[in-house]
């Protein structure tokens, strides 16, 4: 048996989905262990992947209450209980960890078994911290971060457990040698396997009530934060104005106070009738979107964090043949230029931008060019179907 060990909700995160399925069809027997949130079963069966929910209902208060007990002690101890009792009753011959918090509630307890534990590094977590914290507010949530969530506390957590990991996945060639210089360790230990999507998402759409005119139209589809660049885009928008109309789409959800943030951007800018909020969208209606919009954008700040990390939706944007206009972070950036797949603006230029959306207004044959070679990088190349081969072999070295 094949454990997966993911401190989130499941099947609502995509890359575990689609790693779990592939697992899956690959004949072996996987099971998920995740949080259990209300309306959800403790215990199904989803495309041949077994899930098991612990703890109580997944709500924001004992989500924080437990965090700080996990970070006071390291050890998150609903899933050691959880996990202690899978490996009592079960022969796990792999545990695939999702989450570098939990890497020592793990490690306690297959110390003297013979388990194997792979990492799969989706964010660079420490970095990352800092980033959530420029969207909290509130002198509680500020404080109770800076002692318990501080990047240089789990910085040094991460030194201490990933060098004990039998093999690390990372998403991106940068996050790999980030890892390879910073902990010294086998570059033979550590796999590329990436945010790439199925070949099918292209065929995935449904129809949705807002409507796209003639208006230039850019669209951004994801969480709603900081680390995002939406201000970027925000700003942007007055100088393209200036020059020809254009409307920001914005799917997604994220901090309410952050969002209100935003919306006070664009009132200050008198912006309210180019800047639209359609909120949170489900996933099958994601398409209609993208498929529309005159450019798709990532405008992600540029970090330690967006430097070593690929989002998803580069490569839905890919597969739906549309074109993308993405911020200057290393990986977006040599992604697109390296493939002319696509346009990049420096990150967080509200100038670059304008400059670049006002070019593209210029160029549409160009535009449709880059967006067919996007697409045909994605079919051919840079998809979840060729990807998961790598995911298999990585298995197939720890007990086949």
């Amino acid at each position: 048996m094949y454990l997966m060990v993911l401190d989130g909700e499941y099947p609502k995160d995509i890359r575990v989905r689609k790693e779990a399925e592939s697992i899956a069809e690959s004949g072996r027997e996987i099971t998920v262990l995740t949080r259990w949130s209300k309306n959800q079963a403790r215990k199904e069966v989803i495309n041949n992947v077994n899930i098991i929910r612990c703890g109580p209902h997944y709500s924001f208060n004992i989500k924080g209450i437990n965090d700080i007990l996990s970070s006071v002690f390291f050890i998150d101890f609903l899933f050691w209980l959880s996990i202690k009792k899978i490996l009592k009753i079960n022969n796990v011959r792999v545990i695939h960890l999702h989450d570098l918090p939990l890497i020592k509630t793990i490690q306690t307890l297959i110390k003297k078994k013979d388990v194997k534990l792979i990492l799969d590094m989706h964010e660079n977590y420490p970095e990352m911290l800092d980033e959530y914290k420029l969207s909290k507010k509130g002198w509680l949530k500020r404080n109770k971060d800076a002692l318990f969530f501080n990047s240089f506390r789990w910085k040094k957590y991460e030194g201490r457990h990933i060098k004990k990991c039998d093999h690390i996945i990372a998403v991106v060639d940068e996050m790999k040698e980030k890892i390879i210089r910073e902990y010294n360790i086998d570059s033979q230990n550590i796999s590329v396997v990436s945010n790439y999507e199925k070949r099918s998402f292209s065929h995935k759409e449904e129809n949705d009530d807002f409507t796209f005119d003639q208006t230039f139209s850019i669209l951004y589809v994801g969480g709603i934060s900081p680390i995002r660049g939406l201000e970027t885009v925000i700003l942007a928008i007055k100088k393209i104005n200036k020059h020809f109309p254009v409307r920001f789409v914005i799917v997604g959800g994220g901090n309410n106070q952050y969002i209100q943030t935003l919306k006070n951007l664009v009132s200050e800018n008198e912006l309210d009738d180019c800047v639209h909020f359609i909120g949170y969208r489900p996933f099958n209606k994601i398409n209609y979107y993208i498929k529309r919009a005159s450019i798709n954008i990532i405008p992600h700040i540029k970090s330690a964090h967006t430097d070593n990390t690929i989002p998803h939706k580069l490569f839905q944007i890919f597969l739906m043949k549309s074109p993308v206009l993405v911020s200057s972070c290393n990986p977006l950036n040599r992604i697109v230029k390296s493939n002319n797949a696509g346009y990049v603006f420096k990150a967080e230029s509200p100038t670059s931008l304008k400059e670049m959306i006002v070019h593209i207004n210029k160029n549409k044959e160009e535009k449709t060019m880059f967006a067919n070679n996007g697409y045909d990088l994605a079919y051919h190349k840079l998809n979840w179907e060729l990807e998961a081969k790598k995911l298999i072999n990585t298995y197939d070295r720890y007990h086949g």
